[in-house]
C-alpha cells in the first residue's frame, strides 16, 4: 500500500472517532414472523398471524454521531400452518411447524438525524444493515408429541437412492436489514423501536422445499414416522395414506425463506473508555496528565 493512500485512510479513521469512547447495553422483546412455503398469516375472514415471542440482549458502539456498531443475541420462536392457506389445494397439503431461532447479529446503525447515547432528548431515525449466524430446529406436533423434523429426511435427505436430496444445516447464516427510531428520555434511558428483517440462504426454514417420495418407498426405508410426516393429506382428507408419485411438488425450491421481528429496545449509556486525561512518559514513568 502507497504511503499517501495509508496516510488517507488514517485520516477517514480518525475523522469518525468521537471525542468520547461511548456505548449502549440493553434487551428487548417482541414478535416474529417467518415467511416461506407454509403461510402465517391469513385475511381471508378476519386477521390470522403465526407471531411468535422474541427476546434478546445488545450492545453497541459509537464511532460517531451518525453510525453506530452493534451486537444482538436473540431466541425467537417462528412458525407455519398450511391451515391458514387461501387455496384449497394449498391447505390440503397439511404441513405445520414450529422452531426455536438462536440468532447472533453483527452490523451497524446509520443514525440519520445524528444520535448520541448519552444526550436527553436526542432523537433520530435510523437505518440498520449486518449479517448473522443462527441454529434453528424445525418440529410439529404428531399424535401429541413434538417431533424434530431434519434427522427424519422427509424429502429423502437421507436416502442413498436420492443423492441430490442432501440434508440441510440447522446452523446457518443471513443477511440483515432493517430501521426504526430512537430516543433518550430525561434519565438517560435509550428507547427504540426496530424492525429487522432476516433474508436466509435456505429454504428448509420450515423443512419444506423440493418433493415428494412416495409414501411406501419411505415406509420401507425411512421408517414409518418419516413417511407419515412427509405427506399428512390423509389427515386432512380423513382417509389413510395418501400417496403421490416420487418427484412431486411438495414445495417451492425457487426462493429461500425469510424471517422478520419487530422488538422494543432499552437500554442505558456506558463509557467504554475515557479521554479525560492524556498520558505522557517522564523517565519511562506513565503519568496521567489532565486536560483543561
Amino acid at each position: 500500500m502507497r504511503l499517501p493512500t495509508l496516510f488517507c485512510l488514517l485520516f477517514c479513521f480518525l475523522s469518525i472517532r468521537p471525542s468520547y469512547a461511548q456505548g449502549e447495553v440493553g434487551g428487548f422483546v417482541g414478535i416474529a414472523n417467518y415467511q416461506g412455503d407454509l403461510a402465517s398469516y391469513n385475511f381471508d375472514d378476519g386477521i390470522k398471524i403465526k407471531a411468535g415471542a422474541v427476546v434478546g440482549i445488545h450492545g453497541g458502539f459509537e464511532l460517531n454521531r451518525r453510525f453506530q456498531l452493534r451486537g444482538d443475541l436473540l431466541y425467537a420462536r417462528i412458525s407455519g400452518d398450511d391451515a391458514l392457506q387461501s387455496k384449497e389445494s394449498n391447505r390440503s397439503r397439511n404441513l405445520s411447524f414450529f422452531a426455536p431461532v438462536i440468532q447472533l447479529v453483527l452490523g451497524a446503525d446509520w443514525n440519520i438525524f445524528g444520535f448520541e447515547s448519552n444526550v436527553p432528548g436526542s432523537f433520530t431515525p435510523f437505518v440498520t444493515a449486518g449479517a448473522s449466524l443462527f441454529y434453528f430446529n424445525p418440529r410439529t406436533r404428531y399424535e401429541g408429541d413434538k417431533v424434530s423434523l431434519q434427522p427424519l429426511g422427509t424429502e429423502g435427505q437421507f436416502l442413498d437412492d436420492y443423492p441430490d436430496q442432501k440434508p440441510y444445516a440447522r446452523f446457518q447464516p443471513s443477511l440483515q436489514a432493517g430501521g426504526g427510531l430512537k430516543y433518550v428520555t430525561s434519565n438517560q434511558v435509550i428507547l427504540a423501536l426496530e424492525g429487522m428483517i432476516s433474508f436466509t440462504f435456505t429454504d428448509y426454514l420450515d423443512d419444506a422445499s423440493t418433493i415428494y417420495i412416495t409414501y411406501p418407498e419411505l415406509l420401507e426405508k425411512a421408517g414409518p414416522l418419516t413417511a407419515a410426516l412427509a405427506n399428512r393429506q390423509g389427515e386432512y382428507l380423513g382417509t389413510g395414506p395418501v400417496v403421490v408419485q416420487t418427484g412431486s411438488s411438495r414445495a417451492n425450491p425457487e426462493s429461500n425463506d425469510l424471517f422478520g421481528i419487530l422488538t422494543f429496545r432499552v437500554g442505558i449509556p456506558i463509557e467504554i473508555g475515557s479521554e479525560k486525561f492524556k498520558v505522557r512518559r517522564h523517565n519511562n514513568k506513565t503519568i496521567p496528565n489532565p486536560k483543561f
